[in-house]
């Protein structure tokens, strides 16, 4: 009877430790920064616009249903930043998602002060991790989600910033190429 009693407790003690994680793990989640002034877009470009329509935009590489495009303006600067690249990612030549890569702490520190003062500061609530060898920011609005991932140790730096809704459709198109 003792085992049985041991095992029941057992039992709920996961099942509550397993609803906790799920609770942290969903309200860290809902944590992220809000975008205070949502961009719609990146630089003037609206989420959606067909980037063939634009001339200081080439396109560098494609396949059936997306496209992948680069300023003709070199070097590519995001803010005031020189950065290493920025790519503008279509699906069906609708704008849905932007990749820019950067090298360096100090490049990275301008880019954090960028992206606070144009969509809000950083939501610095308990445990999060804003030094260290992998750092994290996210910022959410009505239409844009913004992600910036740091690698100390390489000093490299990746943001994406995309569409709520054009971006899950890359999700839809690699799923209808996978095996």
């Amino acid at each position: 009877m003792k085992n049985v009693r041991n095992s029941l407790f057992l039992s709920i003690g996961a099942a509550l430790l397993a609803i906790e994680i799920l609770l942290f793990w969903h309200w860290d989640f809902a944590q992220a920064s809000v975008i205070e002034n949502d961009p719609q877009g990146f630089q003037g470009i609206r989420w959606g616009t067909d980037l063939n329509t634009l001339p200081n935009l080439v396109l560098v590489d494609q396949s059936d249903h997306i496209q992948t495009y680069v300023f003709v303006e070199q070097p590519p600067r995001f803010g005031e930043v020189s950065v290493e690249s920025i790519k503008l990612l279509a699906i069906d030549q609708q704008l849905a998602r932007v990749l820019i890569r950067y090298h360096g702490e100090q490049t990275h520190s301008r880019i954090v002060k960028f992206l606070e003062s144009a969509f809000g500061k950083i939501d610095l609530r308990r445990g999060a991790m804003v030094r260290g060898l992998n750092q994290q920011y996210f910022w959410r609005g009505m239409e844009t989600e913004i992600n910036l991932t740091y690698h100390g140790f390489r000093e490299r730096g990746y943001l994406v910033m995309q569409s709520r809704v054009l971006a899950p459709g890359f999700l839809d198109v690699l799923s209808d190429h996978g095996h």
